[in-house]
Formats: C-alpha cells, sequence, structure tokens
C-alpha cells in the first residue's frame, strides 16, 4: 500500500470513527470510499493455519468484527450479532456472505486456539473466517477500521464494540457502533450490496 494511499485511508477511517463510538452509540452508515480495506498488505493467518493476504477476503461482502477469544464480555455479544445476521440471510444469500474476526490478542490467538474457538461456537469454515497476525499489524488494521482498544489487568482488553460492513471489494459501507440496535439495518446494508452490480475495475 502506498504512503499516499495509506494517509488518504487512515484519514478517512480516522473520520469515520470519530463520529460514533461506545455502546450507546446508534447504527449508521458509513459514505462510499474509493479506498478498499484489501489495499493494506498485511499478512494474516486463518484458524486453518492458512496464509491469508486481507484481498483473499474479496469476492463476498463481509462483516468483520476485531475481537479476541479470551473475552468473556462483549465479544461474545458482538459473535452473538453476527450469528443473527447469518441466521437472518436466505441460503443464497448465505453463500455471498462471510464473517470475519480479526484477532486483538495474537499472542494467544494462535491458529489452532482460533480452530478451538470457532469449533466450539458451531461457526461454519465455508462463511466464518478468523485471523491472527502480529502486534503490529493487528494495530494498523485497528487504525483503519477505527477500533480503539488497550490491555487491561488479568489478560483483559479493553476495545471498541464495533463492526464494519464490506462490499465485495472490500469497500466500507457500514459501521454500527455498539450492541444496539438489532440486525436489521446491517442485514439491509448487505442485501442492497448484494443487490447492486458489480463496480467496473
Amino acid at each position: 500500500m502506498s504512503t499516499p494511499l495509506r494517509r488518504s485511508a487512515l484519514v478517512l477511517l480516522a473520520a469515520l470513527a470519530a463520529c460514533g463510538r461506545g455502546p450507546a452509540a446508534a447504527p449508521r452508515m458509513a459514505p462510499a470510499s474509493d479506498f478498499s480495506v484489501y489495499d493494506l498488505e498485511s499478512p494474516w493467518t486463518d484458524q486453518a493455519g492458512r496464509s491469508r493476504p486481507l484481498g483473499s477476503l474479496a469476492g463476498r461482502v463481509q462483516v468483520v468484527a476485531m475481537t479476541y477469544t479470551h473475552c468473556a464480555h462483549t465479544c461474545p455479544m458482538i459473535v452473538g450479532e453476527f450469528k443473527r445476521m447469518e441466521a437472518g440471510l436466505t441460503k443464497e444469500e448465505a453463500g455471498r456472505v462471510g464473517f470475519v474476526l480479526f484477532s486483538l490478542d495474537p499472542a494467544r490467538d494462535t491458529p489452532a486456539r482460533l480452530a478451538e474457538y470457532a469449533r466450539t461456537a458451531r461457526m461454519q469454515p465455508a462463511r466464518w473466517t478468523l485471523l491472527t497476525s502480529s502486534d503490529e499489524q493487528v494495530r494498523e488494521l485497528a487504525a483503519l477500521l477505527g477500533i480503539r482498544y488497550r490491555p487491561e489487568g488479568g489478560g483483559e482488553l479493553s476495545h471498541s464494540n464495533a463492526y464494519l460492513v464490506l462490499d465485495a471489494r472490500g469497500h466500507v459501507i457500514y459501521r454500527h457502533d455498539g450492541l444496539e440496535g438489532g440486525v436489521d439495518e446491517p442485514l439491509a446494508r448487505i442485501r442492497a450490496s448484494l443487490a447492486s452490480p458489480p463496480l467496473a475495475e
């Protein structure tokens, strides 16, 4: 990713993040942009131990969040929201939508740990991707997605409770801050993106 492009992306996404953060914030639509999250050239590894550049997520609408598997508080609630969205999709729609969890805790969230977590939570491998990387790459992606986090005592992390919807090319089309508001709006955004014609390269 070129420096000018990255700088523009950081400015754009920081502005999106600054507009509303916290558990009580209302869900909202992110403005369309030319920036794709998949322009970020960072290495990630999925729950099967496979190397996964972010660009490998292209081709589907993706619902993404940054969480960690040892979280006993809000991360399971975010996963619950994702599962409610998944259950609300038709079979045809479900084949065109993915759910992605980026780990905020790469030291403990090894691929084996992610695989165990996915099995326990009954996440279908065809639709769910759990990714881990280095601390540096986690910080970089968090900055781009407007996710704040910091370590607390006892292995806990405090973090933004937010998730985003990316179109098939990695553009942010929706951001949901907080754990309220239900899944009707994100499902509507997902369906609108599925109905949109492919964008020209």
